[in-house]
């Protein structure tokens, strides 16, 4: 059994940016129809202030996935565009190209919040989804539980801990804070400084992992390394797919006498992958 990642942002944070021209205004047709004529259209949205969206739509409702909250909304009469209304937000989009999101005050038809302009990643592309354990490109189906028990730092299960909270910055980009994790000071990464390494994630609309149950310790020179099995599947800002296994090596210093903290903290040493179908 493998472990998930799920993206974990902040919630949204809604900046006063010019209003759509119909907002504020009386509704003034009937609600217009859903950004494709698919019965489910998924797309993603990117914001100024760095956060995703992530849409579903059928012909009667939107879901939207912020961070770790999930948004419910229904269609709304609009004058333009589609309008979606819902659990204290407005969401208004026009087409898979352009969403607004506003907060929707107690009492209001209409939102009167400005809210924030966000823009289709990549055209509005589908998420790319994780493979599953056990098919091409994705970790092995070993069946195997990993244990939800409460764990000690300085376990395997602690460092295969620092791989899922790497990749779920990454996710969420939070650049800095997965150099971090690097041995190093973050230098182990082949970037020297956290600017460098996140410039490195440039061309990705979306970087997403699935990590494995880590393995048996193995002790050489004072330190001790754990592997820990990954599955990478993203996509470029082009819309090309990139789908990725192999593993990261992580690394502490034994608990010996004049070793700091940090050194007895988990910290990858490498990570080693290779393109898969």
């Amino acid at each position: 059994m493998t472990l998930k990642l799920r993206h974990v942002a902040p919630a949204v944070v809604l900046a006063p940016l010019l209003a759509f021209a119909a907002c504020g205004r009386s509704p003034e047709r009937a609600p217009a129809a859903t950004p494709a004529a698919s019965a489910v259209t998924t797309a993603v949205y990117e914001c100024p202030d760095g956060r995703r969206i992530t849409a579903t739509y059928d012909r009667q409702s939107a879901e939207l996935r912020i961070g770790d909250r999930t948004y419910r909304l229904t269609t709304a009469i609009s004058a333009s565009g589609a309008r979606y209304v819902g659990d204290g937000v407005q969401w208004w989009t026009k087409g898979l190209d352009e969403g607004r999101l506003s907060r929707l005050k107690a009492g209001e038809d209409v939102a009167t919040d400005v809210g924030v302009t966000c823009r289709g990643a990549a055209g509005g592309f589908t998420p790319v989804e994780p493979p599953a354990p056990g098919a091409a490109g994705g970790l092995p189906d070993d069946r195997t539980p990993i244990s939800e028990a409460p764990f000690k730092p300085e376990s395997p299960q602690g460092a295969a801990d620092v791989v899922q909270t790497y990749y779920a910055h990454i996710g969420q980009r939070a650049y800095a804070g997965a150099w971090a994790l690097w041995s190093d000071g973050g230098k182990a990464s082949g970037y020297p400084t956290a600017e460098a390494f996140a410039k490195s994630f440039d061309r990705y609309a979306q970087y997403d992992a699935q990590i494995g149950g880590p393995g048996a310790p193995e002790g050489a020179a004072g330190s001790i390394y754990v592997t820990v099995p990954v599955a990478i599947y993203s996509r470029l800002k082009t819309g090309a797919e990139v789908h990725e296994k192999g593993e990261a090596t992580l690394r502490r210093v034994n608990d010996v006498p004049g070793s700091t903290p940090e050194q007895r903290k988990w910290r990858i040493a490498k990570i080693e992958t290779k393109p898969t179908p």
